[in-house]
């Protein structure tokens, strides 16, 4: 019994060996899934079934180690199919009121007449996604006129889930509004999954949703990351590669990495510059993707030595 629910007397869990040599686990008690194919990173999940089974944290280690070297001769074809997961859903939120996409701001003011004077704050909010270089084509922003929580003077970003718009978080551009975001979604979500491409050999995990939309990454939105969220980044079935801000809250992240047996990456440009988005600023985006990607660890004690030595600064 792990997961808050009452004993099961009737051994309603099932463990079923397919002939592709993968493997499910269903408890019909509490609704726990999970499972692993040849080829699949290790899931977070399937890693707590076997500690339940017995499995030390070396021999775990081990596995996750082995999975990795398995999924790199293992054809993509061969592990399409992602581990098994209990179905997550958001609800449908409503984005502020008056919230006009930046593309229909451009179509009207295309129409309007000359002497038609631009909102301060919307030519504001376009020159900061502008200067943050994020592809407008693949990224939607909206601005509002609405005055509660400072709304005017940020940037709404929806967030989405299965293209269904399930809240929105919006950053402030003025460094003197406080909180610099406010968030209006569930818990437990995960910015940007519709963005990933279902071809993917690995998923780039962030904090923020700019540096996400930087690299076409995901966000968790905050320096920690709940057991849900890891659940919605290990169902895409690929490796995961953490990149931690590099401030101090940026540890937790790390940490959680380490729980869920992620890569972490500590790339070359940590030391000049403190998140995704201000290196993709600075340096161009494909050579932060190549640095993340040359920088990446696996091992536990490596990923812990260079975790000090990035917050010792």
């Amino acid at each position: 019994m792990h997961t808050g629910e009452t004993a099961d007397t009737r051994s309603r869990g099932g463990i079923r060996f397919e002939s592709d040599h993968s493997i499910v686990y269903n408890c019909f008690n509490c609704g726990f899934v999970t499972g692993h194919k040849p080829g699949q990173h290790l899931g977070y999940k399937f890693r707590k079934f076997l500690k339940w089974l017995g499995a030390d944290e070396n021999t775990i280690r081990r596995l996750v180690i082995e999975a990795i070297r398995i999924r790199d001769v293992v054809g993509p074809e061969d592990s399409e199919t992602p581990e098994p997961q209990a179905e997550v859903n958001f609800k449908i939120r409503e984005l502020p009121a008056e919230a006009v996409s930046f593309s229909e701001w451009r179509s009207f003011l295309s129409l309007a007449d000359d002497d038609y004077q631009v909102p301060a704050e919307l030519s504001a909010a376009v020159k900061y996604v502008t200067d943050r270089r994020i592809d407008l084509d693949r990224y939607e922003f909206y601005w509002t006129p609405e005055r509660s929580y400072n709304l005017h003077h940020r940037i709404i970003i929806p967030c989405y889930w299965r293209n269904q718009v399930i809240g929105y978080t919006a950053r402030a551009w003025d460094p003197d509004i406080k909180p610099k975001y406010h968030s209006h979604y569930e818990s437990g979500y995960v910015f940007n999954v519709d963005q990933q491409r279902s071809d993917s050999k690995f998923v780039i995990v962030v904090e923020g949703p700019f540096d996400a939309m930087a690299i076409d990454g995901v966000a968790v939105l905050g320096s920690e990351c709940s057991e849900q969220q890891a659940d919605v980044i290990d169902a895409l079935g690929r490796e995961v590669i953490v990149v931690p801000d590099a401030d101090r809250a940026g540890a937790k992240l790390v940490d959680a990495a380490l729980e869920y047996g992620w890569t972490v990456s500590y790339p070359v440009w940590q030391s000049s510059y403190k998140d995704v988005s201000e290196a993709v600023r600075n340096c161009g985006k494909l050579f932060v993707l190549k640095s993340i990607l040359d920088a990446r660890e696996t091992g536990r004690l490596k990923i812990e030595l260079l975790k000090k030595k990035l917050y010792a600064r």
